[in-house]
C-alpha cells in the first residue's frame, strides 16, 4: 500500500482561521460565547421596584461606567446648528469570563484587535451627524483587562452633534449644547428604556 511521504501531502495550517495570541489563550477567548453579555441567562423577572440595577433578577444588568474627557471643542456652527468636539471616551465594566491568574496582580493591555472578539457596551452618540475614531498612527483604542475580569476600554473620537439654537436674541444670546450617550440594546422590559440592560453611571 502506497503511503506518500513527501511534504506536499502534509496538511498545512488553515490560513483563514484567526491566530490566537498567548495573551488571548490566557484569557480563554475561545472558551466562551462573547456574543452574550456578562451574566446572561438565569431565572426570574426584572424587579421594577429595585433601586439597584446591578441586582436585577433573571436579567442582571451590567454596570457600565462611562467617563468622558474633552480634548478640544473644535467648531460651533450657527448655520448648520451643530458642534464638533474631540474627546476620550472610556468604558468600565466587569466580565468574569476574562478573569485570569496573575501572581503579580497586574493588568494586561491590548490594542483594538481584541475588542472585536469580546463583549463590549454598544454605546452611540444621540443626534450625532458624524463621528470617527482616530487612527493616526494606529487606531487610538486601548483595552486593559485586570485579573478579576474588570475591563477598561478607551478610545479617542471626534463627533459632530446637533445643537438646536435660539438666535432670536443674537448677539446677546446664550446657547446650551449637550452630547448624549445611549445604548443600542433592546431593554429587558418595555418600561426600562434609558439603560437598555446596562446600568450606566458616571465615574466623574
Amino acid at each position: 500500500m502506497f503511503q506518500p511521504t513527501s511534504s506536499i501531502y502534509k496538511s498545512s495550517l488553515d490560513a483563514t482561521k484567526s491566530i490566537v495570541t498567548k495573551s488571548e489563550q490566557l484569557l480563554r477567548i475561545n472558551d466562551h460565547d462573547f456574543t452574550m453579555r456578562p451574566g446572561f441567562g438565569g431565572e426570574g423577572v426584572f424587579d421594577l421596584n429595585s433601586s439597584d440595577l446591578s441586582t436585577e433578577r433573571g436579567c442582571p444588568a451590567v454596570p457600565v461606567g462611562v467617563d468622558v474627557q474633552v480634548e478640544s471643542l473644535d467648531t460651533i456652527s450657527e448655520v448648520d446648528m451643530d458642534f464638533t468636539m474631540t474627546l476620550y471616551l472610556r468604558h468600565y465594566w466587569k466580565d468574569e469570563r476574562l478573569s485570569f491568574r496573575s501572581n503579580t496582580n497586574q493588568s494586561m493591555t491590548f490594542d483594538g484587535r481584541l475588542i472585536k472578539k469580546i463583549w463590549a457596551p454598544d454605546l452611540f452618540f444621540v443626534h450625532s451627524k458624524k463621528s470617527f475614531i482616530h487612527d493616526t498612527t494606529t487606531d487610538n483604542i486601548m483595552l486593559r483587562v485586570y485579573p478579576d475580569g474588570k475591563v477598561l476600554y478607551s478610545l479617542r473620537v471626534t463627533v459632530t452633534s446637533m445643537c438646536s439654537m435660539d438666535l432670536s436674541r443674537f448677539p446677546l444670546d446664550t446657547q446650551t449644547c449637550s452630547l448624549e450617550i445611549e445604548s443600542c440594546e433592546w431593554p429587558c422590559v418595555p418600561e426600562f428604556h434609558t439603560t437598555s440592560k446596562l446600568a450606566f453611571y458616571s465615574s466623574t
